[in-house]
């Protein structure tokens, strides 16, 4: 793993998750943080990480990336991160999201030649030899491709409540989890339901 300075965060770290649930294993762990620099778990709106290219910037060298990202970067950034969410929600019910996949052949058409992955023996994975928002990219892609081809791509789902989307990993043995949080969304939607039916058998 690489550990960076700038503030200290692992590049493979995916922070702390809700309820205390495991975060994703090894370098898929990045994928989860690249996911969830956007959430909405609380009751406030959620949070938007990279609201601007200087807070993607800011990002980016915190994980050891060159910093500096123009407007281009973060919305290819942006981009990629929502196609990978939609793969996730797909994940729910072991389907592919051919619109998303499209996008992500095209972002790493885009940020390959900058990227220069290359294959590391000290990993035993592809690597950007690039640095900065492309590099970025490109290791969240590489990742994303042998993840699915190992099948541990398929635990990593998206929270499919309206007002989630939390990248979450469903370490169950049979691949059942639903939800980022049973107390959190589950109970939300569990509620919302209940409201629905009741409104509907009232005259």
């Amino acid at each position: 793993m690489v550990t960076v300075n700038l503030p200290g965060v692992d590049r493979f770290d995916a922070g702390q998750q809700p309820a205390g649930r495991p975060p994703a294993p090894g370098r898929l762990a990045y994928v989860q943080a690249f996911l969830n620099t956007f959430w909405d778990l609380g009751r406030d709106g959620g949070g938007e990480l990279w609201s601007s290219p200087a807070a993607y910037g800011a990002w980016l060298r915190a994980r050891g990336f060159a910093g500096g990202a123009s407007d281009a970067d973060l919305e290819r950034a942006i981009e990629l991160r929502e196609a990978l969410r939609a793969l996730c929600l797909a994940n729910h019910d072991a389907v592919d999201a051919p619109p998303a996949l499209v996008i992500l052949d095209r972002v790493a058409r885009a940020v390959a030649p900058a990227a220069a992955l290359t294959p590391s023996l000290r990993t035993g994975a592809l690597e950007p030899a690039g640095d900065g928002p492309d590099a970025a990219c490109a290791l969240a892609l590489a990742i994303v491709f042998a993840a699915r081809a190992d099948g541990s791509f398929a635990r990593l789902k998206a929270c499919p409540h309206a007002h989630c989307g939390w990248a979450f990993y469903d370490g169950s043995r049979n691949r059942s989890g639903q939800w980022c949080s049973m107390r959190i969304c589950g109970n939300r939607t569990k509620g919302e339901t209940f409201r629905r039916r009741r409104g509907s058998r009232r005259p």
